[in-house]
Parts: C-alpha cells; structure tokens; sequence
C-alpha cells in the first residue's frame, strides 16, 4: 500500500480507466458522464496537490495583509472588543505564517535522500563493518522500520483492513 496521496491518486485514476471504465454500461449516460466527473475530480487533485500548501500560505498571507487594512481603516471605539480579536488572531497567523514557510516538497526530498544515505551506510557496515556495528545497526534498522511500520498501519486504518483495528493507536498520536 503506498501512502503517499499523489501516488495513490494516480492508482485511482488508473484503476477507474482501465478497469471500471471499460465495464460501465456506455449505454447509461449518467454512469459514464459521472465516472467521467469523477475521474477529472481525481485529476485535478493529483495536479493541485503538490501547490495545496503554497495555496494555504498563500491564502494567510492575503487575508493577514486584508486584516490589517480592515484594522487601519477603523478609527472608532465602536469596535474595539472585534479589532482586538482580529489584532491577536493576525498576530498569532503571522507567526505561523513565518514558521509554514518550508515548502513540503523540499521536506519530501530530504527525506526521500535521507532514506537513501542511510540505506548505503547500512549496506557499507553489512559490507565492511565489524560484528558489533552489524548487531547495533540491525537494532536502529527494526526499530526504525516497526515505527514507520505502525504509523503506516494507523494511516490506512480507515480502510478496514486490521483484524484488531482497536489495537492500534489513532495515526494523531503518532506524529510528533
């Protein structure tokens, strides 16, 4: 199962063509033109997902910098309690703002390039290590790999496939 969503929304999109496309009825117009609907839903999903962030940023931004002109532009008592509401909200949106500016695809490829470095360190102690350095990576590797594996487990929970969904913590408890 992968679980990165522009991954899986490609598989989605395959799987409705070649698959279920080909067996809806062409004779149901409403069938076809909603599979259709559904499948340029998916793509445009798949298309705006790596900008979602960016959008988000974005719209914060903008509606930090319309919060401030609203607030400059009022120069009466009458709304003291809502301007300074909206002033601590602004504030507290600036600084998440200053902290939101990493772009998620830069944190996907360090982590894409830290899982690849840490793979050739492992390969080079398997191939000219000592027996000690062996046994303490072996320890790091599985208990590295039963995390990921959990948080892997608790992410796709919703889709019904744990015989004992109970016994896996909410994938919110995971994450730091």
């Amino acid at each position: 199962m992968q679980l990165r969503a522009d991954i899986q929304l490609q598989t989605a999109i395959r799987a409705l063509r070649e698959v279920v496309a080909p067996a809806v009825d062409g004779s149901n117009a409403l069938a076809v033109e909603q599979l259709q609907i559904v499948i340029g839903m998916l793509q445009l999903m798949a298309a705006r997902l790596p900008l979602q962030a960016r959008y988000d940023r974005d719209e914060l931004s903008r509606l930090l910098e319309f919060s401030t002109a609203l607030m400059a532009a009022l120069d009466d008592d009458r709304y003291t309690d809502i301007t300074t509401t909206l002033r601590d909200t602004s504030g507290e949106g600036a600084e998440l703002l200053a902290r939101a500016q990493v772009d998620p695809a830069e944190v996907l490829r360090v982590i894409r390039d830290l899982r690849t470095h840490s793979g050739a360190l492992i390969t080079a102690v398997y191939h000219d290590g000592h027996d000690a350095e062996r046994v303490c990576i072996t320890a790091l590797t599985l208990a590295q790999a039963d995390a990921q594996l959990l948080r892997e487990r608790s992410w796709v929970l919703p889709m019904g496939w744990e015989s004992e969904p109970e016994s896996l913590p909410a994938i919110e408890d995971l994450l730091k």
